[in-house]
């Protein structure tokens, strides 16, 4: 039988990977029955994710994923720019002819599955391929610690904001499309400053999309 522990990762890495979108409820019904355990153990891995942060709780226990506020957004996709910029600036110096054919292969991989994702099918899909992507260029940039501090925004308000994103028509995903686009040719031409460019510019959009798309819903 899964500890509380054990089931709270269980629920984390479905949050990260968009099974649980930002707003879904979590049932404790659903989920002691799913995991063969009484509702005690769920109970206490709810609260373990509430201290995360990762779900809400209600005054009557009811539980929610998670919805980033728009500050929380902004505060970290603000980080993120500048840290994605200057990892696409460093990997121009470092990344291979295969880095190149790799971030190609995860470009046309996000590009298919964000056009075609269905909600509950296919709806995480374009996340997976979309941080695979990210990440090439971050190895690319031979910075370790650039690295983690990366995956560390990645693995939080970054990730909710982007599985919140999975919400969004299709439509508005295009412009993000191309610009993963761009930063593929700015590293192909080797052009740091260009590279630097294109990755804030693209997580500045990205932002900036999701914040006009909650602010239109919320009206």
């Amino acid at each position: 039988m899964r500890s509380s522990a054990e089931i709270a990762d269980e629920i984390f890495r479905r949050i990260q990977t968009g099974q649980y979108l930002p707003g879904d409820p979590l049932s404790q019904y659903e989920l002691a029955d799913e995991f063969k355990i009484s509702r005690t153990p769920i109970r206490e891995a709810l609260r373990f994710l509430e201290a995360r942060r990762a779900i809400s709780l209600t005054a009557s226990g009811r539980a929610f994923v998670a919805v980033p506020s728009p500050q929380a957004i902004r505060e970290a996709f603000q980080i993120r720019a500048e840290l994605e910029g200057l990892a696409a600036k460093l990997a121009v110096d470092w990344i291979e002819d295969e880095d190149l054919a790799r971030l190609a292969q995860h470009q046309r991989d996000y590009a298919d599955a964000l056009r075609s994702r269905v909600r509950g099918e296919a709806g995480s899909e374009w996340l997976r391929h979309n941080r695979s992507f990210h990440d090439v260029i971050t190895v690319a940039s031979h910075n370790e610690r650039l690295h983690e501090l990366i995956k560390e925004l990645q693995s939080g308000i970054v990730t909710s904001t982007l599985n919140l994103a999975s919400k969004m028509p299709s439509r508005l995903m295009e412009e993000n499309i191309q610009q993963h686009e761009d930063i593929i040719a700015a590293l192909r031409a080797r052009n740091p400053g260009a590279a630097r460019d294109a990755a804030v510019e693209h997580v500045s959009r990205t932002m900036d999309l999701v914040l006009d798309w909650m602010s239109r819903r919320a009206a």
